[in-house]
């Protein structure tokens, strides 16, 4: 890293530390259980319509399809805010290149927001935090759709997720292998502490296109307890995938792959990796021109968003929001305080491992 670059996020992280810090914002009240419940029992009806009106929809895409050569069932997970749905066009491609697997049904937990309409309601004042305690609204409708999937056989799939998806995958591809397809686990890895500002920045993305679109979205804010708990599970878990992979080498494959949608691990290829080792690497090495680009650009958009929502209140913002915001900050700047300075003009981390493919641009 350069060190004015270094400097500059230094300095406008602190910046935006002490304004969050002058800003004494109320804390939100959470939602109990039973008001839990009771938001869902009042919405159960219109998203059972949705349900059916997807699954629907699902079966006439798929009907009369021509089955590819190799049916691939490919889980896509990581951190939170690592960037695993916007790259997953990059990866269909990349399986479109290297194997007649098209086309592809992308299962993605994210769609909850079509198939419960009015949870941006709910959640827009004071409870963005609790996305998660709604998330289980979903999860028949998502495993509906991957049985379909399975059991039509017509295309490929592509499920996308976070720590559930990593979980659940082994049950997962051991049904796909009974369906005739053949398993992939991809992750992505990034390192953890630019994955979260991300996801802080994703929020103010969606205010934006809330407040100037007059979309019904709603930003998912992910707690610092939940995303601490995904750091300290992911190890074990990649453990054990890498583990179930090795046991059944022949059916079930297992990728690795950053954030410029480079190769680093592929149990497909010859090589004498360690796939923990790779992501260890991968997710500590130090910062490229594009990521310290990629910093400077979301604490600029956080700042901005926050201020214009709590000036205007519109959406103001609450203490919770503000001290995962803070969080993020305070990581990003202890990131980038132990960033060594580069003395070449590139200041590019260079990838030899396996391969390598367009960048990651948001």
């Amino acid at each position: 890293m350069k060190q004015a670059a270094k400097n500059e996020i230094l300095r406008k992280s602190d910046e935006l530390l002490n304004y969050l810090d002058k800003l004494h914002l109320a804390p939100s009240q959470n939602f109990s259980e039973e008001e839990v419940s009771a938001i869902i029992a009042k919405e159960e009806a219109q998203t059972q319509k949705n349900y059916e009106r997807a699954i629907a929809k699902f079966q006439e895409t798929n009907h009369s399809l021509t089955s590819p050569q190799i049916k691939r069932f490919v889980v896509y997970w990581g951190y939170p805010g690592a960037g695993k749905s916007y790259m997953s066009k990059k990866l269909i491609e990349r399986f479109g290149q290297e194997e007649d697997c098209l086309p592809f049904n992308i299962i993605d937990k994210d769609q909850h927001r079509d198939l419960f309409p009015n949870l941006f309601n709910h959640l827009k004042n004071g409870h963005l935090d609790e996305c998660e305690k709604f998330a289980g609204v979903t999860i028949d409708y998502v495993r509906q759709i991957l049985d379909l999937s399975l059991q039509s056989g017509e295309r490929s799939i592509l499920s996308i997720g976070s720590m559930g998806a990593g979980s659940e995958f082994k049950d997962n591809a051991a049904k796909a292998i009974s369906y005739g397809y053949k398993p992939c686990a991809v992750y992505m890895a990034v390192n953890p502490d630019i994955a979260y500002l991300s996801s802080v920045y994703r929020s103010a993305s969606l205010y934006d296109q809330i407040i100037f679109q007059n979309k019904e979205l709603y930003p998912r804010l992910v707690s610092n307890e939940y995303f601490s708990r995904v750091v300290d599970m992911l190890p074990n878990m990649i453990e054990r995938i890498d583990t179930f992979q090795q046991e059944n080498s022949e059916n079930v494959d297992l990728m690795v792959l950053n954030r410029s949608n480079e190769v680093l691990y592929d149990s497909r290829k010859p090589h004498t990796l360690n796939v923990k080792e790779v992501i260890a690497e991968e997710e500590s090495r130090p910062l490229n021109d594009k990521e310290i680009i990629n910093i400077n650009k979301q604490l600029t958009q956080i700042r901005e968003s926050i201020a214009y929502r709590h000036e205007n209140q519109v959406y103001a913002p609450y203490a919770n929001e503000l001290e995962m915001a803070k969080t993020a900050i305070q990581r990003i700047h202890k990131l980038v305080s132990s960033q060594p300075i580069q003395s070449n003009t590139h200041g590019q981390f260079k990838f030899g491992i396996l391969g390598k493919a367009s960048g990651f641009d948001r």
